[in-house]
C-alpha cells in the first residue's frame, strides 16, 4: 500500500511541466515543485532496510521528519502560487497530520528548550534506541510530568501521501489550465500586436483556432463564446466590398473581436485596439456626439433576433439623412443590408464599433 502510495506521489510530481515554469521564470511553482521532488526522495530511502548502527538510523529519522515538514510546507506554496490562494489545501483538518508538526519540533526543531506556550517549557529526549523504520518513541518533561510519545512512523507516512496525491492530481488540472490560458494569451497578445502594427495577424489566429480545436474537440459554436469568437473572425476575413471604406470598417472589426478573445482569457478589460479608428466609424461617433437622442436605439441595432431591429435602423437612417451625415447613412446601409441577408453573425460583428461607444 505505503510503495503504491509514494510510486503514485513521484509520478503526480513528475507530470508538472517544469520546462514551461523554468522559461517562464516561475520560480515559485518551480521552487515547491522541486522541493517536494527532492523529500521524496528521502521518504523514500527512510524505507529501506535497516542500519544496525543507531547514530544513522537517528540521521535518518532526523531527514524524514524535517523532509516531511519540508513536504508539507511546499504543497501549500504551490498551492498558493498556482491559485493564489490557500483554501485549496487544509491539511490540518486530518488530525494525524497535524500532530505531525509538533513531533517535528518536539524531536528535531527544540528538543532542548520546547516552547508550548508562554506558560509552558518542556525537554523532549528521543530514544534512540527505539528508531525504527515503522515507529519511534520519546519523553516530554514539563512542569506537569513526564509523559512518553511512541509514534506510528508508517500511519504518518500513509496520511501524508494520501493527502498529498490528492491535493496534486487537482493542482495539475489547475497547472495545465494556466499553461493553456498562458498559450491562448501568448498568441492573442502577438495577434493584437501585429493587428495593431498592420502586420500578417491572421496566422496567429489559425495557429489559435487549430489548437482551441484540439484541446477542446467537442466544443461547439453554439454554446462557447470563445469559439464563436474565432469563427467571426474567420467570416470577417472572407468578407468582401468594393468600397474600401467598408474594408476598412471590416478589419477593425476583427481587431475588436481578437481584444474580445484577450479578455475572455485574461479577464484584462483595459485591452483596446491601438490602430486608428476608420472613417465610418469615427463619423458614427462624431454623429452620436452631437445627437444624443440616436444613443437609444443603439442598443437594439445588432442583435437580428430583437423585434425593434428595423425600427431602430430606419429611426436612425432617418435622422443621418436629414443631418447629411453620409458616412453614417452608408455604415447604416450596410447593417440594413446584412439584416435581409439574415447574415446575423456579421451583423452583429460590424455594428460591435457602435456598442462599443455607448459601452
Amino acid at each position: 500500500m505505503l510503495k503504491s502510495l509514494i510510486q503514485e506521489n513521484e509520478d503526480k510530481i513528475e507530470s508538472f511541466n517544469l520546462k514551461y515554469y523554468e522559461q517562464n521564470q516561475n520560480y515559485p511553482v518551480l521552487a515547491a515543485i522541486c522541493a517536494l521532488e527532492t523529500t521524496n526522495e528521502i521518504q523514500k530511502s527512510y524505507f529501506k532496510e535497516e542500519d544496525k548502527d543507531l547514530g544513522f538510523n537517528v540521521l535518518k529519522l532526523y531527514a524524514f521528519l524535517q523532509s516531511l515538514f519540508v513536504s508539507i510546507d511546499s504543497l501549500y506554496a504551490l498551492a498558493y502560487s498556482l491559485t493564489k490562494s490557500k483554501n485549496i489545501i487544509n491539511i490540518n483538518k486530518n488530525p494525524i497530520l497535524r500532530e505531525l508538526k509538533y513531533i517535528r519540533n518536539d524531536v528535531v526543531g527544540h528538543p532542548a528548550n520546547r516552547v508550548y506556550d508562554s506558560q509552558i517549557i518542556a525537554y523532549c529526549i528521543l530514544d534512540a534506541k527505539s528508531v525504527t523504520k515503522t515507529s519511534f518513541s520519546y519523553d516530554v518533561i514539563s512542569k506537569a510530568g513526564t509523559s512518553r510519545k511512541d509514534v506510528d512512523i508508517f500511519s504518518i507516512v500513509e496520511n501524508y501521501y494520501k493527502e498529498c496525491n490528492e491535493l496534486l492530481k487537482e493542482l495539475k488540472s489547475t497547472s495545465e489550465e494556466t499553461i493553456q490560458g498562458s498559450i491562448y494569451e501568448t498568441r492573442l497578445r502577438e495577434a493584437l500586436t501585429l493587428f495593431d502594427m498592420q502586420g500578417e495577424y491572421m496566422s496567429c489566429i489559425q495557429r489559435l483556432k487549430e489548437t482551441y480545436k484540439k484541446d477542446y474537440p467537442n466544443s461547439s459554436s453554439n454554446q462557447n463564446r470563445f469559439l464563436w469568437r474565432l469563427e467571426l473572425i474567420d467570416e470577417l476575413s472572407v468578407f468582401h466590398s468594393e468600397d474600401q471604406d467598408i474594408m476598412d470598417l471590416v478589419e477593425y472589426a476583427i481587431g475588436l473581436e481578437i481584444v474580445k478573445l484577450y479578455q475572455l482569457v485574461t479577464e484584462h478589460k483595459d485591452v483596446v485596439v491601438r490602430r486608428k479608428k476608420p472613417f465610418l466609424v469615427t463619423s458614427f461617433y462624431r454623429f452620436l456626439k452631437k445627437n444624443k437622442e440616436s444613443l437609444k436605439h443603439i442598443e437594439k441595432i445588432y442583435d437580428i433576433k430583437n423585434p425593434l431591429i428595423v425600427d431602430a435602423l430606419h429611426q436612425l437612417l432617418s435622422l443621418a439623412k436629414d443631418k447629411n451625415a453620409k458616412g453614417v447613412v452608408r455604415y447604416l446601409n450596410l447593417l440594413m443590408e446584412l439584416y435581409e441577408k439574415k447574415m446575423d453573425s456579421l451583423l452583429y460583428a460590424l455594428a460591435l464599433p457602435i456598442k462599443e461607444f455607448k459601452s
